[in-house]
């Protein structure tokens, strides 16, 4: 069994895409986290939309899997 395989898992493309989607979200998000003036239920809706989009792409992705 070779440590490096071709084969890509639907469960590491969704990984990867919300590590890139953290790292481009995450700091100007803070921003709004942060200023006085954001309702109390921001951070919640942000990471509503991360866990949103890794479950569409795992279901878009897992349809595609063998």
């Amino acid at each position: 069994m070779s440590l490096f395989t071709t084969e890509i898992r639907p469960t590491e493309i969704t990984v990867v895409v919300l590590i890139v989607a953290l790292l481009a979200l995450l700091p100007p998000l803070l921003r709004l986290w942060l200023s006085p003036d954001a309702p109390w239920f921001l951070p919640y809706l942000v990471w509503l939309g991360i866990i949103g989009l890794a479950f569409w792409l795992q279901r878009l992705l897992g349809k595609h899997a063998i």
